[in-house]
């Protein structure tokens, strides 16, 4: 009987304790049953809302809502019933005055011996100016690049120095547990305190369990993590009777992030007047209205001939130095329709009158009359361009004289080789071949011969020179086809010669990137491996195959001869326009320039080996590499 007695007073004391909890707590309170209906509110709530108590008792909370948070209540209240606890949920409400308020709601469901809800227990708080800061914080992104998040409080009740209440919510933010929490000894909740602000706190939190009415309700002040992070809480507090005698009831906010972004826009403010003042182009603001400079910095003065930023602030005025008047009305023209200029180049003349080119960037901000910008000097750069475009008018009159003198030496050269040629026509008319000594069928050869190389020479250097003038066109091109007719070609060219050329690939459509110019180059390495032949049987082998070389695929073509071979000395040099010795007689230079030209513009690559690896005298290989189609 006596325990029963005991735990009835037990269950008083309780009810009474939670009872003045919800009725003191600065939070709006309310606990409601299995079906959000009303059962309990606190005074806040009352006072926040607008309503009395016997107007919302048994009401659905829903009612207070607005539709589309009355709809999140149904479908997370079932969620929240099997769950016991709800966090950070948001809602919008309705006063009775009409009037809406977006608040966050943490809550936590009371269940009876069997296990079903008995109540579920809720405060609320309003976040509408919140609401409405982050909206402008997010307005203001040039000024603030990070906001603080906002989260819910802490709620916790301080007695002799103990937790004797606290919410989940305390235990995240401290990052100490529940069990760790509640058994610590008095006061030992220090060590969460920071050592700067531990006097001050504890003095506060003593006079509110003591009852002391000379206390502050809300400060800041921070808290060292169990991690050892430190965080910045908004402490909001009030003395209640607690179990007949007083606590300290403690709401808190981390507000870490927030603090971390006044102080990122102190240092960014900082650092925009530290580069401000030391940048090296010319900043300013200027009026919309008269051109009068209302702010510049030091380099912006030295631009036009000032020594001192307030010497020019104080003097110069932009209307009044504009070379070409009308490019001030151009400028704002320009930014009223595209809100801004960038590299707009003007003239004006510096206090002295010397004139100065600038490129302006700027922006305006009509309703402050202010224009925001920056000016660069760029007298030199647009003398350079002055002085480039009278050198490029020289050039060009240069190249087309030049260009006219190498299509005037190309046509009349090529008349000589017709008249020649027609010239040997005759001879042989005039005197029938039988009647030819061997002599002069000789030097009627010779004379053939160097007919085909000055045409020879006369076609490359106008294929040279069309290479240098033109864009490139590349496709995919059949290599075995282009192959082919450049054998026709030189068979049909060197007719009398004794000459072997085998063609060996493993396939027979074979691509790779390239262009019709591609038969000039497979041409100028056979005539090559013609004309530097000693050899009674002229000897040519062409090998075409594929290769991955660094990840990439490539067909490589490579055209071995049995001819007089080449130094080491000179594989590269006779690549070169300007190489000028042979392997025998003859110049070879400016037709493997060609070659080099034309696989280069292909994107190709093309180099010469001996046919034989220790012995050049056996002949050449000369290879070329073009990525695979």
């Amino acid at each position: 009987m006596e325990k029963r007695t005991e735990r009835r007073q037990t269950l008083k004391e309780l009810e009474k304790r939670y009872k003045l909890f919800y009725d003191y707590a600065p939070l709006p309170y309310q606990s409601l049953d299995e079906d959000t209906n009303i059962i309990d509110v606190n005074q806040a709530w009352l006072d926040f809302l607008g309503y009395e108590k016997e107007e919302v008792i048994g009401k659905c909370f829903g009612e207070f809502l607005v539709l589309k948070s009355r709809e999140l209540l149904t479908s997370r209240f079932s969620h929240f019933k099997e769950v016991g606890v709800i966090r950070d949920v948001e809602y919008e409400i309705v006063r009775k005055n009409g009037n809406h308020s977006i608040i966050w709601l943490d809550g936590r469901v009371e269940y009876d011996k069997s296990g079903k809800v008995k109540q579920a227990h809720c405060f609320f708080k309003d976040i509408t100016e919140r609401k409405k800061a982050e909206e402008e914080l997010k307005e203001s992104e040039e000024k603030f690049r990070s906001i603080a998040e906002q989260s819910f409080m802490s709620i916790y009740i301080i007695q002799d120095g103990l937790f004797k209440y606290f919410n989940q919510r305390t235990t995240e933010v401290s990052g100490y547990s529940r069990e760790e929490i509640q058994n610590w000894e008095p006061y030992e909740y220090a060590k969460v305190v920071h050592p700067e602000d531990r006097d001050f706190v504890f003095e506060q939190s003593k006079k509110k369990q003591e009852g002391d009415k000379d206390v502050i309700n809300n400060y800041q002040y921070r808290i060292i993590k169990k991690t050892g992070e430190i965080a910045w809480l908004d402490l909001f507090s009030k003395t209640i009777n607690y179990m007949g005698r007083p606590a300290d009831m403690v709401m808190s906010e981390d507000i870490t992030k927030k603090i971390e972004a006044e102080q990122k826009l102190k240092e960014s403010q900082e650092k925009y007047k530290y580069l401000f003042d030391n940048a090296q182009v010319g900043l300013y603001w200027s009026r919309v209205t008269d051109g009068k400079f209302i702010e510049c910095n030091e380099t912006f003065a030295k631009l036009f001939g000032y020594g001192t930023r307030e010497a020019c602030l104080a003097d110069y005025v932009a209307t009044e130095h504009y070379v070409n008047p009308h490019q001030r009305d151009e400028i704002l023209d320009a930014i009223r329709t595209n809100n801004e200029v960038r590299g707009y180049e003007i003239l004006v003349t510096k206090r002295d009158g010397t004139p100065i080119w600038l490129s302006i960037s700027a922006r305006m901000f009509e309703n402050e009359n202010r224009i925001e910008g920056a000016a660069i000097d760029i007298t030199k750069r647009k003398k350079a361009e002055q002085e480039l475009v009278e050198s490029e008018e020289r050039y060009r009159k240069a190249y087309d004289k030049a260009d006219f003198y190498k299509d005037l030496l190309a046509h009349d050269v090529s008349n000589i080789l017709n008249n020649i040629n027609a010239s040997v026509q005759l001879i042989k008319v005039w005197k029938d071949d039988y009647n030819l000594t061997t002599n002069e069928k000789d030097m009627l050869n010779i004379i053939r011969q160097q007919l085909k190389r000055g045409a020879s020479l006369v076609s490359n250097v106008r294929k040279l020179s069309e290479i240098e003038e033109s864009e490139i066109v590349v496709n995919p091109i059949d290599v075995r086809d282009i192959i082919e007719r450049s054998i026709e070609e030189v068979r049909s060219r060197f007719h009398e010669k004794d000459m072997e050329i085998n063609l060996n690939t493993a396939e027979d459509n074979i691509k790779a990137i390239g262009g019709e110019l591609l038969i000039d180059a497979f041409e100028n390495l056979l005539i090559n491996g013609v004309i530097h032949n000693d050899s009674e049987k002229i000897r040519l082998w062409i090998d075409i195959y594929k290769v991955k070389e660094e990840g990439n695929h490539y067909i490589k073509i490579e055209f071995k001869d049995n001819g007089l071979g080449i130094i080491d000395e000179r594989k590269t040099a006779i690549f070169k326009r300007n190489y000028k010795q042979d392997r025998s007689t003859g110049g070879m230079g400016i037709g493997l320039s060609l070659v080099k030209t034309i696989i280069t513009n292909y994107d190709g690559k093309v180099w010469v080996e001996n046919r034989l690896t220790r012995d050049y005298t056996q002949g050449s290989n000369f290879v070329i590499l073009l990525k695979e189609g």
